[in-house]
């Protein structure tokens, strides 16, 4: 496929409607850009740096998020996740979202060398940030309460949406860090970690989703701290497999002979 990134957002431009949610938030999308480089090897790490030019990883991971102000931008708004209703399947189609545009974004750099610098860089960009978003459970949620936008939840320490919760407060609340999602590292089995490293995005949306029923796991809109522990472990991991996966996809892309 010769695909460009221009050609995808002209196509995209028409159907995009704007959303409130973000992914994991600042600190989440530059973990998942820390990890996938603590797990690369030296010569990928010194072609990404050379694509992305003055964007350090961790900018390259939340660039998504930043352009949201700006409205030349805004056909990107539906990009960043995947609306499902509880009792429906997920089918791919031509609409674009966090799993197509990603794949999209994969195919096209196999091909990098029909591509301009220009053009790398800008799928690199999709690659860092739609490869986080996909693993936040709340990014593959449903479009009834617009993945946890719409409810309403207090924890001791919090008071907001479930989304945001998930963004960002709960990694604040339990200190999550790149050395506690490393650390869960070396509890994955053979079979986990060749799961972990194999890229397949529709499996990967498929697998955050199943872990909604963990997500809505309480009652009366209120987070116990019990909510905290156990969801704690469950964002180490999908933080990690975020990184473990891009790293993954990077080496994939610099490294295919």
């Amino acid at each position: 496929m010769k695909k460009t990134f221009l050609i995808l957002t002209v196509v995209a431009i028409a159907m995009l409607t704007p959303k409130t949610s973000f992914g994991w938030g600042r600190k989440g999308h530059q973990l998942v850009a820390e990890i996938a480089f603590k797990y690369l090897d030296d010569s990928t790490k010194a072609k990404v740096k050379h694509y992305l030019g003055k964007l350090s990883i961790e900018e390259a991971g939340t660039w998504m998020d930043d352009m949201r102000s700006n409205d030349y931008y805004r056909y990107m708004s539906t990009w960043h996740y995947v609306d499902v209703s509880k009792d429906s399947v997920f089918h791919v189609t031509a609409e674009h979202n966090a799993v197509t545009v990603l794949n999209s974004a994969i195919v096209s750099l196999k091909h990098k060398e029909t591509l301009k610098d220009r053009q790398i860089k800008e799928y690199l960009l999709l690659i860092f940030h739609l490869v986080g978003d996909l693993h936040q459970p709340l990014h593959t949620g449903y479009p009834e309460d617009k993945g946890g936008n719409t409810v309403q939840v207090s924890a001791p320490n919090y008071s907001g949406n479930l989304h945001s919760f998930w963004d960002t407060e709960i990694l604040d609340a339990k200190n999550i860090t790149i050395d506690s999602c490393v650390q869960y590292y070396s509890t994955l089995s053979p079979k986990e970690l060749k799961s972990a490293t194999t890229i397949n995005v529709l499996k990967w949306m498929r697998e955050s989703r199943s872990l909604l029923d963990s997500v809505y796991n309480f009652k009366d809109n209120t987070i116990p701290p019990a909510y905290e522990d156990a969801n704690a472990v469950i964002v180490q991991k999908q933080l990690l497999f975020a990184g473990l996966r891009l790293a993954s996809i990077l080496k994939e892309v610099f490294n295919n002979g």
